[in-house]
């Protein structure tokens, strides 16, 4: 399961909260005891990815306790709509001269139904490229600084 703190990147790509009469399907179990983490609601990201849409629509659950974005791999899968059998392999190759990471999953049939997702190597972990955040009209109800590439530069004091 994918998981993050950023509202506003979930908030205009199918975002609901969960409600005690549509409650939460999972909870996170940290590392640490006592640190479990009940999602408020789930949405989905654009995560940069080889396809003719230029991104990945990942299911993401919310949840301010986190303070970052954890993106799992059957996820990118999931997101692909590709099914699990029509999958030949997959794999994560660090290039490690290079600082970088290739998450490439296989179409075992057509490989231009192949997942490739890349990204940078930070003390040998994996993190994805930029995601795509929403920009909306500014008019929009939801918009804001952080939604709107429009109301960002209107409040970018340095401008």
């Amino acid at each position: 399961m994918s998981w993050t703190d950023q509202l506003h990147m979930l908030l205009v790509h199918g975002y609901r909260d969960f409600t005690r009469s549509l409650p939460s399907p999972v909870k996170l179990l940290p590392a640490t005891v006592g640190s479990d983490a009940v999602p408020k609601g789930v949405g989905h990201m654009h995560v940069p990815a080889k396809n003719a849409q230029g991104f990945l629509s990942v299911q993401t659950f919310y949840t301010p306790y986190l303070q970052t974005i954890v993106i799992d791999e059957r996820d990118l899968v999931k997101a692909s709509n590709v099914r699990v059998k029509d999958i030949e392999s997959d794999s994560i190759t660090k290039h490690k001269d290079a600082g970088t990471f290739t998450c490439h999953v296989k179409h075992r049939m057509n490989s231009s139904k192949d997942v490739i997702v890349h990204g940078i190597l930070i003390d040998d972990k994996c993190y994805a490229g930029a995601l795509i955040p929403p920009d909306l009209n500014p008019s929009d109800p939801k918009a804001t600084p952080a939604t709107s590439s429009i109301l960002a530069l209107e409040s970018d004091s340095v401008v």
